[in-house]
């Protein structure tokens, strides 16, 4: 079998993974979203900012919490190297929430989801075990009233996970079989509240940047921790659950702008 060259796209596997928390590594971090490099600063004797190394792009580096000022500008000390900073305008921060949210019982699982910094931190209980970026829907912060599929802006609330899907055909066509736009054989479906699900999105790798249709976009390797992390466990051989009725509790998610 063959198909035209001209119609067709190859896709690079996806490298991006998030980080697990714990033994030696913990929050705040600080992340270059971009795929370009951000620099740098050692701080010179006379106070100012001078570049001394670069962050890879789509890159964590664990930060203290101080915040430093210098004129305009606000930096962040690198906790593994210390007395060298990062712009705070050139990152995206993930930090460590200190309640606990609404129906979340303690020490339960439950996930983070934050639309404009585009970062996402799975939870036991208060303690923070990995964090990673996703990406949100390409229209940004969802307007009340305004059909989030219409619009492609994710929702906000509290999700727990209503069913798992081992992989499937996706589509944001409501009925019938899809005939404009789907995406055959996506991995590790959790859908939140159909059509809304966190899945993985294995044709773009610019996690952490709003580009889903509304979903909650991961990376392949982010994607399968999470969905081997959440419950309900997917047993061996099935090809998807759904919570309760013998099967187990449900993680829930829950979507915040900020």
């Amino acid at each position: 079998m063959i198909v035209p060259a001209d119609r067709v796209r190859a896709v690079k596997r996806s490298q991006f993974k998030g980080k697990e928390l714990g033994k030696g590594l913990e929050l705040p971090l600080a992340w270059n979203r971009t795929h370009g490099p951000k620099p740098k600063y050692r701080r010179d004797d006379g106070g100012g900012f001078t570049p001394a190394g670069a962050v890879p792009g789509k890159t964590p580096v664990a930060i203290k919490d101080e915040r430093v000022a210098s004129g305009k500008k606000s930096y962040y000390e690198l906790r593994d190297e210390p007395g060298v900073f990062v712009d705070e305008a050139d990152m995206t921060f993930t930090r460590a929430r200190k309640d606990l949210p609404r129906g979340v019982t303690p020490g339960g699982k439950w996930i983070e989801v934050k639309i404009l910094p585009g970062t996402l931190t799975a939870y036991e209980g208060t303690r923070p075990v990995y964090a990673s970026l996703f990406s949100p829907g390409k229209g940004g912060v969802p307007v009340p009233g305004h059909d989030h599929t219409k619009y492609a802006t994710t929702a906000i609330g509290y999700f727990p996970i209503e069913w798992k899907d081992l992989n499937a055909t996706m589509s944001n066509e409501k009925y019938g079989e899809p005939k404009v736009l789907w995406f055959s054989e996506v991995p590790h479906i959790q859908y939140l509240r159909a059509p809304l699900a966190m899945h993985v999105a294995y044709w773009h790798e610019d996690f952490g940047n709003p580009k889903s249709a509304e979903c909650v976009n991961v990376s392949a390797l982010d994607g399968h921790f999470l969905f081997n992390w959440t419950e309900p466990a997917l047993p061996e051989g099935w090809g998807g659950i759904r919570p309760g009725g013998g099967n187990g509790p449900s993680t829930p998610v829950i979507v915040s702008a900020n």
